[in-house]
């Protein structure tokens, strides 16, 4: 499991550095694209959960699979059928590799375009409407 803990953790507050500093060291007043890291976003999370879900999945069948005896004693399955039992899990986490990549190749593409100076005119993602007044940090107040 440490492989998706690699890249959950380690891979998501590296990609957050990359976006935080990218236009702090290249001067620009942000990223290419927001909409695009939203995206990145969801592609590594959904990728990470489908990388690391089938194999605990496949780990479970596979211990199940050789705990099962048979009357006369000897194992049910051989090594070779619960090898080819967890192909499926094995295509789910190259779908799951393949989508974190998918997120890493639109990141690069948008630090590519925002280290050349392209901003994208793109709508917020929210429509919600800014209050100056409704929106400022509630003022302390001390405990009694």
């Amino acid at each position: 499991m440490c492989t998706a803990g690699a890249l959950g953790w380690n891979g998501m507050i590296t990609f957050a550095c990359v976006y935080y500093l990218v236009p702090r060291l290249w001067g620009r007043e942000r990223l290419y694209s927001l909409r695009m890291v939203n995206w990145h976003f969801w592609l590594a999370t959904v990728g990470i959960v489908f990388y690391a879900a089938s194999m605990w999945v496949a780990g479970i069948m596979q211990g199940l699979m050789w705990r099962e005896y048979g009357a006369d004693g000897y194992l049910v399955y051989s090594f070779a059928e619960s090898v080819a039992a967890m192909h499926p899990m094995y295509l789910i986490r190259a779908a799951g590799g393949a989508m974190y990549l998918a997120g890493f190749l639109i990141m690069v593409f948008n630090v590519w375009a925002t280290v050349a100076g392209r901003v994208r005119a793109e709508k917020p993602m929210t429509e919600t409407p800014y209050n100056a007044a409704a929106d400022r940090p509630l003022a302390p107040v001390p405990a009694e």
